[in-house]
């Protein structure tokens, strides 16, 4: 039990205080291209979590699930689920995301994500790319709630299943964007086939 709490302090207070976790000196990319004409509602669903820079909500925590389901026409609810195989522990956020840019005519894969009922009011959640059906590479860059001189980076790529995805035209656009904004050196891998993973969050 003690362990849970603590597991669940750390989650709360990370996620308030940051979307990311990698630190870097550099300033956040000005040209990231996002996915155009996107769709909240293909989007929503569940997603396995395959690859992550490591978050510090998300340390040591395996099993990572993200839940979205529509509850607007620009809004869905947000449930992360993650595990810790280590100590038999269940760790869930609930959020809420809506598009950043809602009144664009063309819209594109930014959203605004806010957990433990604050207000999404900062877009933090770029979708780079997704066929809705296989994969999704999101990113995120924001300045560091201590020294706004730094920024954190976030890169997470999804799966609908709990396996990596491999359809090859998916695979080959997961290679290019990584190799565009990401950095596959600094990525965790959580581990998404022990038996212990819950089925549901």
């Amino acid at each position: 039990m003690k362990a849970r709490v603590l597991a669940v302090i750390v989650l709360v207070g990370s996620l308030v205080m940051s979307v990311s976790g990698l630190l870097t000196d550099e300033a956040c990319p000005q040209d990231v291209q996002v996915k155009q004409d996107f769709s909240l509602a293909d989007y929503a669903g569940r997603w396995y979590e395959m690859k992550r820079y490591e978050q510090f909500y998300e340390k040591d925590l395996d099993c990572v699930v993200a839940e979205y389901q529509p509850t607007g026409k620009n809004a869905i609810s947000v449930k992360n689920g993650a595990f810790s195989l280590a100590n038999n522990t269940k760790v869930v956020a609930d959020g809420t995301a809506v598009l950043s840019y809602p009144d664009e005519e063309q819209l594109q894969g930014k959203l605004s994500v806010a957990f433990f009922g604050a207000k999404p009011d900062r877009s933090n959640y770029w979708v780079l790319d997704t066929d809705y059906t296989n994969y999704a590479v999101v990113f995120s860059c924001e300045p560091f709630f201590k020294d706004p001189s730094k920024n954190v980076l976030g890169f997470w790529i999804f799966s609908r299943t709990p396996t990596y995805p491999t359809d090859e035209a998916a695979v080959k656009r997961i290679d290019e964007l990584v190799k565009k904004y990401g950095d596959s050196s600094k990525f965790e891998v959580p581990n998404q086939s022990d038996e212990r993973c819950p089925r549901s969050y």
